[in-house]
C-alpha cells in the first residue's frame, strides 16, 4: 500500500472512530452515574451496559493510537476531542449554553455534561495528538527484502593478539603485497596431511662379501698333503723326505 492510501485510509478511520468513541464515552457514564444513583432500586444491570461500552471505546482508541495505522487516524479525535475540552476551560458559560441539549437527548447529555467540565475530554485528545507526533507513522514502510541465509557463526577462541592468526570463523585480514594466504600451506579439513620424512637411516644392504667367501672355495684346497713342504724339524732331524 502507498503512503497516501495509508493516509487516505487513516482519515477515514479518524472520521468513523470520533463520534463512535464519544458517544460510547458518554452513553456509558450515563448508565454508571444512574447505577450508582438507583442501584438500591434498580439493580445492577446500567453498569454491564457501561463497561461494555467503555470496553468498546478503549479498543477503537487502541487502534486508532496503532504504530500500524496513518497518524491520521488518531490526529482527527485528537483534535475534535482536545478542541471542546479546551473551549470547557476558557468559556465554560458558552460551552454549558451551547452544549447542544436538544441535539444530544438526556442519555448523552449527561453524560457529555460530566466528561467535559472535568476534563476528560482534553486528557483523551492530548493523548491521541502526541501518539500522532512520531515520525515513523508518516514515513512509508518499505517491503523488507527475503532473508535467505542466518547470521555469520561467531568468532571462536580468545582475540587475536597483534599480528597473529585470527580464530576460527573470523574474517580472515588480507595478506600483505608479495605474501601468499596462510591458507595455501596449511592442509585442508578432511584430507590427509602430508607424512613428514622419517628421520631414522634407510637399511644397509645385506653383506654379500661374506657369502661370497662361503660359497667359494679356498684357494690351494685341491692340493693334497703330500705336496706340502716339510717342516724345520723335519728338515732338522730326519724324517719323511720327499723321494
Amino acid at each position: 500500500m502507498s503512503n497516501g492510501a495509508r493516509h487516505g485510509l487513516g482519515v477515514l478511520i479518524g472520521l468513523v472512530v470520533t463520534p463512535v468513541i464519544a458517544l460510547c464515552l458518554m452513553y456509558s457514564t450515563t448508565k454508571f452515574t444512574d447505577y450508582f444513583r438507583y442501584f438500591f432500586t434498580r439493580g445492577g444491570e446500567d453498569r454491564w451496559i457501561g463497561a461494555a461500552l467503555v470496553v468498546v471505546a478503549a479498543v477503537l482508541v487502541g487502534l486508532a493510537a496503532g504504530s500500524r495505522v496513518s497518524p491520521l487516524a488518531s490526529l482527527i479525535p485528537g483534535a475534535a476531542y482536545t478542541a471542546v475540552g479546551l473551549l470547557w476551560l476558557a468559556s465554560p458559560r458558552f460551552a454549558v449554553e451551547h452544549s447542544g441539549r436538544d441535539l444530544l437527548g438526556r442519555q448523552l447529555y449527561q453524560g457529555y455534561t460530566t466528561l467535559a467540565p472535568y476534563g476528560i475530554l482534553l486528557l483523551l485528545g492530548v493523548a491521541l495528538l502526541v501518539a500522532s507526533l512520531a515520525p515513523s507513522r508518516w514515513k512509508a514502510r518499505t517491503a523488507a527484502g527475503p532473508r535467505y541465509g542466518g547470521p555469520p557463526p561467531a568468532p571462536m577462541g580468545p582475540p587475536p593478539m597483534h599480528g597473529g592468526q585470527a580464530p576460527m570463523g573470523a574474517p580472515q585480514p588480507p595478506p600483505a603485497p608479495g605474501q601468499s594466504p596462510s591458507w595455501h600451506g596449511a592442509p585442508q579439513y578432511g584430507q590427509q596431511p602430508a607424512q613428514q620424512p622419517s628421520s631414522n637411516p634407510p637399511p644397509l644392504p645385506p653383506a654379500r662379501h661374506a657369502e661370497e667367501s662361503r660359497s667359494e672355495p679356498p684357494a690351494g684346497s685341491g692340493r693334497s698333503d703330500d705336496d706340502d713342504s716339510p717342516g724345520e724339524w723335519t728338515q732338522m732331524y730326519g724324517g719323511n723326505r720327499p723321494s
